[in-house]
């Protein structure tokens, strides 16, 4: 079977590099909008038998659930790796032979978009990874594993290279997708003008756009009075 895991940091302290842009109720809104546009196209992808949800977010887990999802509850949150991995062993437990690992901050993607990563894992010899880098090509924002465990997670800084070389050391067959809803992250304030520009719709871009309103003209300023369009040119 083929599952499909979205692993949910706590709202509550994610988002920390916008922090000079946003305050922290408004970071917690926008994660969960986040979580709650990439979990609704998560559910509309064919040929996933199993969508699961890890966290130990209370309130994320109940949205999960009403909205159809397995959730998985977490005793606690150590890093993206270990969520990944430990909801990688639950999966194996109930069957997964392949695993889609999907960000909670990647509002732009659409169900197609991962369509087309479980069709290319289908498309090449097992044990295998398909995984999608991050925008600026070091970072890994989505995988699909066959099995679940061909690989450890390595999240973070240069995570793609990390991940890749894993793979080949175990002598699965490794292929490079870019997906666009998949490579943009909302983690910097660059990353939030790139995202507007595009025009996109969903709550994401709904509570992005009523932030920079209630900022006024300047758009979303932070303490030393720069914009976000300032820092999208460096």
């Amino acid at each position: 079977m083929t599952f499909g895991c979205l692993p949910v940091k706590s709202p509550r302290n994610a988002k920390d590099r916008l922090r000079h842009f946003y305050s922290p109720e408004q970071r917690e809104a926008l994660a969960r909008a986040m979580f709650e546009d990439v979990l609704v196209e998560a559910l509309k992808v064919k040929g996933l038998d199993r969508l699961v949800v890890v966290t130990n977010d209370a309130q994320a887990l109940i949205v999960a659930a009403a909205a159809g999802a397995v959730v998985l509850l977490e005793s606690e949150q150590r890093s993206h790796s270990a969520s990944a991995d430990w909801a990688a062993q639950e999966c194996m437990r109930r069957g997964a032979g392949s695993l889609m690992l999907i960000p909670m901050d990647v509002p732009l993607v659409r169900a197609a978009e991962m369509e087309a990563l479980l069709d290319a894992s289908r498309q090449i010899l097992a044990p295998s990874l398909v995984i999608v880098p991050s925008e600026d090509g070091t970072g890994t924002n989505a995988m699909v594993r066959t099995p679940p465990d061909v690989i450890a997670s390595r999240f973070g800084p240069g995570s793609f290279q990390a991940h890749v070389s894993q793979a080949k050391a175990k002598g699965a067959t490794v292929h490079v997708m870019r997906e666009e809803g998949l490579t943009l992250d909302i983690d910097e304030p660059a990353d939030v003008a790139l995202f507007l520009a595009k025009n996109p719709q969903g709550r994401a871009a709904d509570l992005l756009r009523e932030f920079r309103q209630q900022a006024g003209p300047a758009g979303v300023s932070g303490p030393s009075g720069q914009d976000v369009a300032s820092h999208a040119g460096r």
